[in-house]
């Protein structure tokens, strides 16, 4: 286990002044059997009027609405958590598994991951088992390479590459985990380091939830914070907003965690 600092900062800056911005914003961490969050601030700019909620998923949110003319849009999520409390976090119902059991808009198969997926020796076992065979699959088949996909890229199409970023390591496991009959799930959240915000997958087995990040090739451990969950990237976005105004945009992000010396448990 591990004590953490974490910061999140988001900033959107307009090339002209936009109006009536309406926003929802899906980066702050919540507990779980996993993660202890002690702390956790965010600040808003511009900061008029904001509520807190969560989504279809349990995911926390914040939905804002801010009427004055601006040219930046700026959040700022920091705390203390304490990580990898637990190598799992339980699943609920089977109702609210089947969410996860279907192809969804970016892990739709193709013929890039159908002839992929026949090519593999899925192992017997559990469904844990066959997910860290398929996770390391997707591992040793993807080249890493920033630039070459983006987030409207698919799972099929990343496959049919084999190359991308945590994304798409993400979605082409995610895919071949639905296709092998495994309830899984997409994840955002945060690495120890400084960087950008990462993703991975959770698989269901026994009742339970278990993370595998395939970019590393590794079980999600002491090192992840996990922001939000949903059955693909466009379940998971950060910032979802409308507003007034022709104005081009350009976004930033960036992500530090950072462990607290003296602080493992």
């Amino acid at each position: 286990m591990e004590t953490v600092d974490f910061c999140y900062h988001l900033l959107i800056e307009f090339d002209q002044p936009v109006t009536d911005h309406r926003f929802t914003v899906k980066c702050m961490p919540r507990s779980d059997a996993r993660q202890t969050i002690l702390s956790c601030r965010q600040d808003i700019y511009p900061k008029h009027s904001l509520c807190e909620g969560t989504d279809a998923f349990g995911n926390l949110c914040v939905f804002g609405h801010t009427v004055a003319p601006h040219e930046k849009f700026e959040v700022l999520v920091s705390g203390v958590a304490v990580l990898g409390l637990s190598p799992a976090v339980p699943a609920g119902d089977d109702v609210h598994l089947a969410l996860y059991r279907y192809a969804s808009a970016y892990t739709r198969p193709g013929p890039a991951l159908t002839d992929f997926f026949r090519s593999l020796d899925l192992p017997e076992g559990t469904a844990l088992d066959r997910a860290r065979y398929l996770a390391h699959a997707v591992h040793e088949a993807f080249t890493y390479a920033p630039g070459t996909t983006d987030i409207h890229t698919t799972a099929e199409q990343a496959m049919a590459r084999r190359q991308g970023v945590c994304q798409d390591y993400a979605h082409a496991m995610l895919a071949l985990c639905r296709m092998a009959g495994i309830p899984c799930r997409y994840v955002v959240g945060m690495l120890m380091g400084e960087g950008q915000s990462h993703a991975w997958a959770e698989i269901a087995d026994g009742g339970y939830w278990y993370g595998l990040d395939p970019t590393n090739d590794i079980p999600v451990d002491s090192q992840h914070i996990k922001l939000s969950h949903g059955r693909d990237y466009g379940d998971c976005l950060i910032n979802q907003g409308l507003f007034t105004g022709s104005a081009a945009q350009r976004q930033s992000v960036s992500v530090r965690v950072e462990k607290q010396e003296g602080e493992a448990l």
